[in-house]
């Protein structure tokens, strides 16, 4: 007997529940018996749509290619499929090209609905090109029902997704699994807090804003038998990572589509409230920046980190690292601080040793929070357009896009259709090119200081300053673990010249003047960073230049207490 194959494909996982399986698999056997032919091997695609190729590209047709290609299968065999939109549902073009590469690979293609078959003899045979030109209008049928069935769909859950947006009506039933959802009297969907859950995600965001690491707060859940719900197993720290990353938790909700390469993109702005929040914007804001900052300085023991408050962030003048040195117990030894250019003789003058006991109390209670706070001034005139300004213009290319895909669909098999299509795949790419620049200016504002957190921070270090007078050996490292963070969160550089210490913190934007009172400037620094400039409020914990001290009729230091 003669060799065949079978390929069964069907769109939605629903019809795996109906008759089309059986029925498809009942007809390629029916023809096999009547025509001497043997079903050596069957593909199948179940649930898998042909619209855009994804059956050729990963799935069982993609098989089927992959082994007529490398010679796998017998020459003179045959696919039986029950018609030719099982096989591809995409652009006639494409789909012309399958089907010749099938038949020029020297398989038939059979189609079982009018028992038709394709080989590149008959095709060459015939003198009309009839057989080819009824199979290519085939796959131009197919491909205009999947498109416009296609628009349907994506205007229906546009509809639905401008009833979120305006109204506030739910989507569906997924949901964070923090959340459940039921329905009200009227049929509703209501969406309400899992307290046990959502106390778990609370306390990983608390948790990292204390300095712990994903890792140290999976093994803290698995320790207190806290069950992961966004997997079967314990808790690990990419589960850890992605709660603190998305914004489900301050109750946002991202509508997608897909886009014309069937990719699952962003649609408009996240709509905020659609979820009950379980953390308020200011925690998740400070959580994710202590996140960048353990990330952009995660090198090194954790022991030595405790150790040093100032670990990734101390600097020379000359903009060298200032080394960490143990140099044993007290009375004769401690800890210090020096230049690491300056220990190798590299160009800089700055010997100082600096005590590490000292710069710490320097540090922890010379803050003052009155000067931050004045340094984060009303911003100047924005010059980039806003995340919202980028929506809007979103918004008209999309109502554009639409008409021009209307448009060519009432003029379908026209020069005009294809025109109206070129202008739709054009503006598809235009608004592609917009939605990037909003995420790109929504990341950046995200990014930008912010005053609550760093003053939630500064309050957090008097906290923990105040805990750590008192407390046990035990106690101190996680203590001065959740200081070292909150310092990060606050200070860009802690920089250090012969005779100060600066702390350097970022101001979101250009301040509107650079001179304070009596026209004297204004402690900011200014730093070009990747090309961008970036502006810095210059705080002082601590002086003693000689020829200042002399200017005061001596003394140590010039030192305020300002915060406790």
């Amino acid at each position: 007997m003669k060799p065949a194959f079978s390929y069964i494909r069907f769109s939605t996982p629903e019809q795996a529940k109906g008759d089309s399986f059986r029925r498809q698999s009942e007809k390629a056997d029916a023809w096999a018996k009547d025509n001497g032919y043997q079903i050596i091997k069957r593909w199948s695609d179940l649930g898998v749509s042909g619209y855009r190729g994804k059956n050729a590209r990963t799935g069982g047709f993609g098989e089927f290619l992959k082994a007529a290609e490398e010679q796998q299968l017998p020459p003179g065999s045959v696919l039986l499929v029950e018609n030719l939109d099982r096989v591809s549902r995409e652009k006639p073009r494409m789909a012309l090209e399958r089907f010749l590469r099938v038949i020029g690979l020297g398989i038939g293609i059979v189609t079982l609905t009018d028992r038709q078959e394709y080989t590149a003899e008959s095709i060459d045979a015939d003198p009309t090109g009839m057989a080819l030109f009824g199979s290519l209008m085939v796959m131009i049928r197919a491909h205009g029902e999947s498109k416009l069935k296609a628009v349907r769909i994506s205007a229906s859950w546009s509809a639905k997704r401008e009833k979120a947006r305006v109204k506030g009506l739910p989507l569906s039933d997924r949901i964070p699994g923090w959340l459940k959802s039921t329905r009200d009297r009227s049929g509703r969907r209501v969406f309400t807090e899992d307290k046990d859950r959502a106390d778990v995600v609370r306390r990983i965001f608390n948790e990292t804003v204390q300095g712990f690491g994903r890792r140290a707060i999976a093994k803290g859940l698995n320790r207190d038998f806290k069950r992961s719900f966004l997997s079967e197993s314990g808790w690990q720290p990419s589960s850890v990572n992605k709660i603190l990353r998305t914004r489900t938790t301050v109750g946002e909700f991202q509508p997608h589509r897909r886009d014309e390469k069937g990719r699952r993109v962003p649609d408009g702005d996240p709509i905020k409230g659609y979820y009950p929040a379980v953390v308020s914007e200011e925690l998740w804001v400070q959580a994710n920046a202590a996140v960048d900052i353990r990330r952009k300085d995660s090198a090194g023991r954790p022991q030595a980190e405790v150790a040093n408050l100032i670990r990734g962030l101390a600097r020379c003048a000359c903009g060298k690292r200032m080394m960490f040195l143990n140099k044993g117990k007290p009375p004769k030894g401690g800890c210090y601080y020096r230049c690491s250019a300056a220990a190798r003789d590299d160009g800089c003058e700055n010997k100082r040793l600096w005590n590490a006991r000292d710069v710490e109390r320097y540090l922890l209670h010379q803050i003052d929070p009155v000067r931050i706070a004045a340094a984060f001034e009303p911003s100047t005139k924005r010059v980039a357009p806003s995340p919202r300004e980028y929506d809007l213009r979103i918004a008209e290319l999309t109502a554009m896009k639409t008409a021009a895909m209307d448009t060519a669909l009432r003029y379908a098999g026209t020069k005009m259709a294809a025109e109206w299509e070129s202008r739709a795949e054009s503006l598809v790419d235009e608004i592609a090119d917009v939605r990037k620049r909003r995420d790109d200016a929504v990341a950046a504002e995200r990014s930008r200081p912010h005053l609550p957190t760093m003053q939630s921070a500064l309050g957090t270090v008097a906290a923990l300053a105040a805990k750590l007078e008192s407390s046990t050996d035990e106690e101190k490292a996680p203590l001065r673990t959740g200081i070292v963070q909150q310092l990060r969160t606050v200070f860009f550089e802690i920089v250090f010249p012969p005779h100060a210490i600066i702390g350097l913190i970022e101001l979101p934007e250009k301040p509107k003047s650079l001179k304070g009172a009596f026209g004297l400037p204004k402690p900011i620094e200014v730093r070009t960073v990747d090309g961008v400039e970036r502006y810095f409020l210059r705080h002082v914990f601590f002086r003693d230049d000689p020829e200042e001290l002399a200017t005061l009729d001596g003394g140590k230091a010039v030192v305020f207490p300002r915060f406790s």
